[in-house]
């Protein structure tokens, strides 16, 4: 983790400061610990990029993508992305690139795209929440071009350990949970062969409705708890414990 990481994990920090100050709801950001997440799904979908062959000049839609945090950072590997959401939220003033170039939608599952207008699709943390899943996931597919890749990163775990003591503290934003065997059924139902998964998080980043002050403690640790979290979050038994599930699906040609 080089001063790239650092810096992106500051701006990413400062950006959801500025954003509470605006009366945001920003635990998913807040800490370093969390934004380093962010940072994390960015050098991944770059490093599937290269690895692909993918041109620099294919797009890909950020499907959901709140503040822009990970349109931002994509933008700064030199992808092409396009940005939507189904409501305008408010950027920080010293953020302006973070509200350009965003699609706001209103249908629930619509998108304004054509058939086969995106290399690769990413749904960070978006996916779980959607009132129409499998409608969702047929439409992702439908502006997918054929072999197009499915990101699907942050998915809530069934049986994490992190998420039963947000449900006990009546602090958890997932009423759905899913396991492995569901969320490939899900994809593939809809025209998704997996390619990869894995889980992450056994370790907490979000910390949400802990005090700003233990989330800085917290956060000083976030290369260490990076380091820690993965063989944590996929070697028995801890890994069936873990916070999310996450998976690199294509579009069946």
């Amino acid at each position: 983790m080089g001063k790239q990481t650092e810096f992106e994990v500051e701006a990413l920090v400062d950006m959801a400061q500025q954003l509470r100050a605006l009366g945001a709801q920003v635990d998913h950001m807040d800490g370093a610990a969390a934004a380093f997440s962010y940072v994390r799904i960015a050098d991944l979908v770059r490093s599937v990029w290269v690895s692909e062959g993918m041109p620099q000049s294919w797009t890909i839609l950020d499907w959901g993508c709140g503040y822009g945090q990970v349109s931002w950072l994509l933008r700064r590997r030199g992808l092409t992305v396009i940005s939507c959401d189904v409501g305008r939220r408010r950027a920080p003033e010293s953020w302006p690139d973070l509200s350009l170039n965003v699609v706001y939608i209103e249908h629930p599952v619509q998108l304004p795209y054509d058939a086969g207008s995106f290399a690769a699709v990413l749904s960070v943390g978006v996916l779980e929440h959607v009132t129409d899943i499998e409608g969702s996931l047929r439409e992702l597919s439908r502006i997918l071009r054929p072999g197009g890749l499915l990101f699907v990163f942050m998915f809530p775990n069934r049986f994490s350990w992190a998420e039963w003591v947000a449900d006990l503290r009546h602090r958890s934003v997932h009423p759905n949970k899913y396991t492995f065997r569901q969320t490939c059924r899900i994809l593939s139902e809809q025209g998704f062969a997996i390619e990869r998964k894995w889980r992450r998080n056994f370790l907490p980043r979000n910390l949400t409705g802990f005090s700003p002050k233990l989330k800085r403690l917290y956060g000083r640790w976030y290369r260490e708890i990076e380091s820690l979290d993965k063989p944590l979050s996929n070697l028995p038994p801890t890994s069936f414990l873990s916070g999310v599930l996450e998976v690199i699906a294509r579009k069946y040609v």
